[in-house]
Parts: C-alpha cells; structure tokens; sequence
C-alpha cells in the first residue's frame, strides 16, 4: 500500500492531487482519443489544468482524486465527485484515464468502484449520476457492471466533430448499490 493511498484497490489507488499530476491530466484534456469521448474542443495547459485542479480541491462541493496504478505509484488517470448536494445526498461522477495504455486493464472499473464505496459508505450520499456519449459503448459497459442504470436520453446534447450526440443519463443509487454489494 502506497503511503500517499486514500482508497486502496487491488490494481490502483486513489490518492489527493499532488504536484505534477497537472501534466497527466492536461494528457487526459488534449489527446484526440480523449477528447473523443469527454468532448474537450479547446487546447488546455499544464498550468490550466493546475488552476482548474487547486479549485477544485478548495470547492468544498467536490471531491477529486487522482488515480494510481499499485505497483509503479505511477498517476494515470483522475477520478471525482462534483456538484456535491449535501442537502439532496447527490454528486455527478467523473473519471478519465490518461493514456491508451493504461485503458482496458481494469483500472477505470476498479476507481469506479472505489470511489462509488466512498461516496456511499462514507459520504452517506444516496445518488451519484453521470452522462456518457451513447457512442462510447465501452464507459457505458464499465458504468453498468458497477451498477449503474440508464435512466434516459438526452437528445443531441453535444456538438463534436461534426455532429451532435446523444448522452445517457445513469445514475445508481446507495441502495442499489447496497443490494449489488451484499450488504
């Protein structure tokens, strides 16, 4: 177990935004194959994503972690809890994996996973929703097999390379989640 661990999975962890990390998430914003399925249209910079990433670890309405692989220590993604309703027990869900490498191990399963265990057990939130692009087929595998539900379409909700997409609404909710998980 790394030191710096927060979450503690088989294959990564999740730990707090350090020094550095900015580099690997400007990766996740500027790569095509990135942009493809989060839909960045504009260039960002390391130092962009340094001032995006420090607000967001002061906006106490969010929780933002950086993912790890176990073995190297080494940041390859960044997942995060945004809009925090602390009122309603609801947050939107984030997650993205830095480089074609790391992708297709496990890794996102697993930090979904992790953070949906956090979010549940220890935040005691009872909602946590994303949307998805309906042509990103393999996020939407991952989001289902961790328990989340597709409850509905927004129609041509974004513009990109050409074309507007549609995008999932999913959303699971703690007591799913408990049933899912056994408890």
């Amino acid at each position: 177990m790394s030191a710096s661990a927060f979450l503690q999975g088989e294959k990564i962890f999740l730990r707090a935004f350090e020094d550095g990390d900015e580099k690997m998430i400007a990766r996740i914003e500027n790569h095509p194959d990135s942009r493809q399925t989060l839909f960045y249209a504009f260039p960002t910079s390391v130092i962009q994503q340094k001032e995006k990433v420090e607000k967001f670890v002061n906006d106490p309405n969010t929780v933002i972690f950086t993912i790890c692989e176990n073995n190297s220590g080494q940041a390859i993604g960044q997942t995060a809890l945004f809009r925090i309703d602390w009122v309603g027990r609801m947050a939107v869900f984030y997650i993205g994996i830095a480089d074609k490498e790391n992708r297709s191990k496990g890794y996102g399963s697993e930090a979904t996973r992790l953070i949906l265990r956090y979010a549940f057990q220890t935040l005691n939130l009872n909602r946590i929703q994303l949307h998805v692009a309906v042509e990103n087929a393999g996020a939407v595998k991952v989001y289902e097999k961790s328990g989340f539900i597709n409850e509905g379409t927004l129609r041509e909700a974004m513009y990109h390379d050409g074309f507007y997409s549609d995008f999932y609404v999913m959303g699971i909710l703690k007591n799913d989640w408990l049933k899912l998980n056994n408890y």
